[in-house]
């Protein structure tokens, strides 16, 4: 059960990343697009790490039944 919540949490945090990435082109100053673009993409790099250990961690587990 833990598995599937944080999967769901992970593709949370994609999703919030990606619409951040969405709203850093829209920013008038280049800085603040450097600041939303980094943070953004750093939510996307969290998000998919997650997933993919919790994916991992579900087949060994899988595996091991």
């Amino acid at each position: 059960m833990f598995i599937i919540i944080g999967f769901l949490a992970s593709l949370l945090f994609m999703a919030a990343g990606i619409a951040m990435l969405k709203i850093a082109y829209d920013m008038p100053s280049p800085l603040e697009f450097l600041v939303v673009f980094f943070s953004s993409n750093l939510l996307i790099l969290i998000g998919a790490s997650l997933a993919v250990g919790l994916v991992i961690r579900a087949i060994s587990k899988k595996r091991e039944k």
